[in-house]
């Protein structure tokens, strides 16, 4: 039997679930975009209800990464293009596939801009009900949503004065994920690989792992250095010492909930220890506690919910 306080922490994952899928409801508003110069002609677009943008400008055109949400997009697009002269989006890559991230694709192929992505992004888009999503009805697409351009391995493109590199990592955040870098302005955007300071959602029921999470990470430290900037999936602007904390943590986490589980503990035991406590002051925030965390490690571990 599941106990009461395991169907909350599993209801609490379907709302989290829903999060990150961008399930956000409401029509259509305006709202003041945060916009953060990083030089070079880029720019993070944030409106801290999805998934950070980032957009690059010159004289080839605009680059926009991710396109967060059908009622976020408008803002999105007049933050850009006040920033651009008005100009249209002319190319976008999504990160991974979760709607905070996709869903504003229909709105920019509309206006003529080519979408990139990983081909699990497609596969997910084509068939929704693909995606697992802990007992919600699945979000529906049409086909003005769909990547034009499927990047299948590491790969670079050029566009206004930047080398820029797509690096697929498997089975982390998701099993869709592209991280990008900005080569000369040594600027990278990690998608959901990186939650800046904050514990981090893990989709281990669309591919995600805890070691694949952690070995994406290392992937990004490895073509970055001290000076480089992190525009996170979620949160503030990371630098590479917020991605060594956040492997660390991950680290010890994982340890913890670990030898719990070897010494035969069951997940609500588990969580009657309150084991990551320790944690919670510095990584917790509304979407992902210390809880939750403890059920990722648990889910990824066991492959069970109880």
């Amino acid at each position: 039997m599941i106990s009461t306080r395991c169907i909350i922490i599993f209801l609490a994952l379907a709302v989290l679930s829903g999060y990150a899928n961008g399930h956000i409801s409401g029509e259509s508003h305006s709202l003041d975009v945060k916009i953060i110069d990083l030089g070079s002609g880029i720019f993070e677009l944030r409106t801290d209800q999805a998934g950070n943008v980032a957009v690059l400008i010159g004289e080839d055109g605009v680059f926009m990464v991710d396109t967060q949400m059908e009622n976020l997009v408008e803002s999105i697009d007049k933050a850009q293009k006040r920033l651009s002269d008005s100009r249209d989006v002319d190319l976008v890559l999504n990160t991974h596939f979760h709607r905070d991230h996709v869903r504003g694709n229909a709105y920019f192929k509309s206006r003529g801009a080519i979408i990139m992505a990983h081909p699990n992004v497609r596969r997910y888009i084509e068939n929704p009900k693909a995606i697992k999503q802990l007992g919600r009805t699945a979000p529906s697409f049409t086909h003005q949503y769909l990547p034009t351009i499927d990047v299948t391995e590491d790969t670079s493109i050029h566009i206004n004065g930047q080398s820029i590199d797509l690096y697929h990592t498997h089975n982390a955040h998701t099993n869709s994920d592209l991280f990008v870098v900005f080569r000369e302005a040594n600027v990278i955007h990690a998608g959901d690989l990186v939650y800046t300071q904050r514990f981090p959602f893990i989709d281990i029921d669309n591919g995600g792992s805890v070691e694949g999470y952690i070995a994406g990470i290392k992937s990004i430290i490895e073509v970055a250095n001290k000076d480089t900037r992190v525009i996170a999936g979620h949160g503030p602007t990371a630098t590479i010492d917020d991605l060594k904390a956040t492997i660390s943590m991950l680290v010890d986490t994982h340890e913890i909930v670990a030898k719990l589980i070897a010494d035969g503990l069951f997940l609500d035991e588990i969580l009657a220890l309150e084991p990551l406590e320790g944690f919670s002051d510095k990584w917790s925030w509304g979407f992902i506690t210390a809880d939750r965390m403890i059920v990722t490690h648990y889910y990824d571990i066991t492959g069970k919910l109880k």
